[in-house]
């Protein structure tokens, strides 16, 4: 089974064609720092809100568990309507 380590997650695009492709993957952590984006992933992909590591700069990567996939979408908030 793949461990995925999911970077600047948003709704979790990348985890949903895993699940459509029949891969079948864990979640060890994701990270995403928009408080909505968060809740809506934790509750698409049926995983805890305690697996997300929030803001990427806080990250210690000595402190991550194992995973075999890391997976990132691009920070969109310069091209977003919402963004600043």
């Amino acid at each position: 089974m793949i461990k995925l380590l999911s970077l600047f997650s948003g709704i979790g695009a990348f985890e949903k064609a895993l699940t459509r492709l029949n891969i079948p993957y864990e979640v060890v952590n994701y990270c995403e720092i928009d408080k909505y984006a968060s809740k809506a992933y934790s509750t698409i992909h049926n995983v805890s809100e305690e697996l997300n590591l929030w803001d990427i700069k806080e990250v210690d990567e000595k402190k991550l568990p194992f995973f075999n996939l890391v997976t990132y979408g691009f920070p969109c908030q310069d091209i977003s309507v919402a963004g600043k």
